[in-house]
């Protein structure tokens, strides 16, 4: 199978607009998790994003709001995990980034978790198996028989 690569559209890299109300409410569940995250001293951007259209002829501007997200990353620079909000349960959709060997990326671990559960979310984070102390981790190598090394 050949695989094609296209351009991602707004949509597909910012997600659907949202109102200014679903995106604060969004904004509020992250700082949650962003506030516990940095009591544990771990790098974390809460990016929010609006855009604003003005009209050439005058008749005005227009704002969309798109969803947040909460972008963690190691002293490295390097992303660690990335948070956002389920658009209709309110759910925290948390992406753990992934290594192998010699930092080679690994497709994301994806873990949802429920809505009000900050604290899971931080921890979730915090104990990803390639994030330790602020530096990214090669994940463990698993041996014939299940044993990992």
């Amino acid at each position: 199978m050949t695989l094609t690569h296209t351009t991602a559209t707004a949509e597909d890299v910012l997600g659907e607009p949202v109102s200014e109300e679903v995106a604060e409410a969004q904004s509020a569940a992250l700082d949650r998790v962003l506030a516990l995250l940095e009591a544990d001293g771990v790098n974390a951007q809460l990016i929010r994003r609006v855009w604003i259209e003005a009209k050439t002829n005058g008749s005005g501007v227009q704002k969309r709001w798109h969803p947040p997200q909460l972008v963690i990353y190691s002293d490295g620079g390097w992303r660690v995990a990335t948070v956002a909000i389920g658009p209709r349960s309110g759910a925290y959709t948390v992406e753990l980034a992934q290594v192998g060997p010699d930092n080679q990326p690994l497709p994301d671990r994806i873990e949802v978790v429920p809505a009000g559960k900050a604290h899971r979310v931080a921890r979730l984070i915090t104990q990803n198996k390639t994030y330790q102390h602020g530096r990214l981790r090669e994940a463990p190598r698993v041996i014939p028989g299940g044993r990992a090394s």
